[in-house]
């Protein structure tokens, strides 16, 4: 099971739950995951760490949660098929290691965690430094799911801030040869302005006029729109649709100067 965690204003903490251990992906906020720890019926510990970037809204809750009564598990944890022993992996890219970063991981990367098999990306774009996180069930009866940051979001991508729009761009391309099945897990709720942008920017593309009725519609209900499945980005998404750096690097420029 996956849960999500409000943070902010507008951040989404994940939590893949497995065997009554609870494994976090950029926990910017602690408070959110103790309350629901605090109060669960169940004995759950925080088994592992994931961390994607180093900004502080996918960070910031880490010292809470180490500190935690919580901290800790008996999930049996390896990285590259070497047992991981510590009370309470942290992982992430090199440049976090100042955030409470104990493991660094990239590209071909592999963490198994309980029933899950882990397989590191390196997607940098956003930032220098960036990964994604995608999980497998060991018996493959779950859904692949990638935990992608603020790479790529509903209807949208991130903004550079820290690397290039070329390693972006390269790093799109990358994801969007995973499974088309796949679960896509971002960070932000920004599905809705996302593609109120992408309607605007291609009044003649009738996917993205549905897809962003439907998506208003949900949020009317403050519902969220995460995860959403890769296939539907690929039909949606002008970041994942367009043919070359050239047009991408003007609907993201283009998409940076909206004022809508």
């Amino acid at each position: 099971m996956i849960r999500r965690f409000n943070a902010f204003s507008d951040n989404y903490i994940w939590g893949i739950e497995s065997h009554q251990t609870i494994c976090l992906v950029d926990p910017g906020q602690s408070c959110g995951v103790l309350k629901h720890l605090e109060s669960s019926d169940q004995l759950y510990s925080i088994g592992a760490i994931l961390v994607t970037h180093r900004h502080y809204d996918h960070i910031g809750g880490i010292k809470d949660l180490v500190n935690s009564r919580f901290a800790g598990s008996d999930l049996k944890i390896s990285l590259n098929e070497s047992p991981i022993f510590n009370k309470l992996p942290i992982f992430g890219p090199a440049d976090c290691k100042k955030y409470g970063v104990k493991h660094v991981v990239s590209n071909g990367d592999t963490i198994n965690i309980g029933d899950y098999i882990v397989e590191i990306l390196d997607i940098p774009g956003h930032t220098e430094q960036h990964v994604g996180y995608f999980f497998k069930s060991v018996n493959d009866q779950l859904r692949p799911a990638f935990f992608c940051g603020d790479t790529l979001f509903g209807g949208g991508c991130g903004r550079v801030l820290g690397g290039s729009l070329i390693d972006l761009y390269e790093s799109l391309k990358k994801i969007s040869k995973l499974p088309q099945e796949t679960l896509i897990y971002c960070a932000h709720e920004y599905t809705e302005a996302n593609l109120k942008f992408a309607k605007e920017f291609f009044p003649d593309n009738s996917e993205i006029q549905r897809r962003y009725v439907q998506v208003k519609k949900h949020r009317e209900k403050l519902l969220p729109t995460i995860p959403t499945e890769l296939s539907y980005e690929l039909k949606t998404n002008p970041y994942l649709t367009c043919k070359s750096f050239n047009e991408f690097k003007a609907i993201r420029m283009s998409k940076d100067n909206w004022k809508g």
